[in-house]
């Protein structure tokens, strides 16, 4: 337990020392996000269209178009576009271009974040609520863990 105490202590050390440094350029970020085309944010296109196209048809006009996009070198929703016209009849072109922006995208994280919130500080997960919150056994590599 000594030895893992150490090295966690360690990498937060590190972690704190890059993060001290860290320099943030938005522009670079969102160079970096533009070379996918929108295949980025193909999976909140999957939630937008399931309920207008059913979840099947959704994600397969979205492998379609994905595929499309890649092979052509054109943009997801130019791609969705030719594979479905009927699209434009759905979405906007306002909501259309939101759903390809991939900064206003942050998938699963609130969901995420709100169950932690809900489950508290001290809340046990699903691996140490059925041990007892005590976790025995062998650690990798050699040592033992009692925790």
């Amino acid at each position: 337990m000594r030895e893992l105490l150490r090295l966690t202590g360690g990498a937060a050390h590190h972690a704190a020392e890059l993060a001290e440094r860290l320099q943030v350029f938005p522009y670079r970020m969102h160079e970096h996000l533009a070379l996918t085309e929108g295949l980025i944010v193909s999976e909140r296109f999957t939630v937008a269209l399931g309920p207008l196209l059913g979840r099947a048809r959704a994600r397969k006009l979205l492998d379609a178009a994905s595929q499309k996009a890649v092979d052509e070198g054109i943009t997801l929703d130019e791609a969705l576009e030719e594979e479905e016209p009927a699209l434009r009849e759905m979405l906007s072109n306002e909501r259309l271009r939101d759903l390809t922006d991939p900064t206003h995208y942050t998938g699963s994280a609130p969901a995420l974040t709100d169950r932690a919130l809900r489950r508290g500080p001290g809340a046990r997960g699903p691996f140490r609520a059925r041990h007892g919150g005590r976790v025995r056994g062998r650690i990798p590599g050699g040592g033992d863990r009692d925790g």
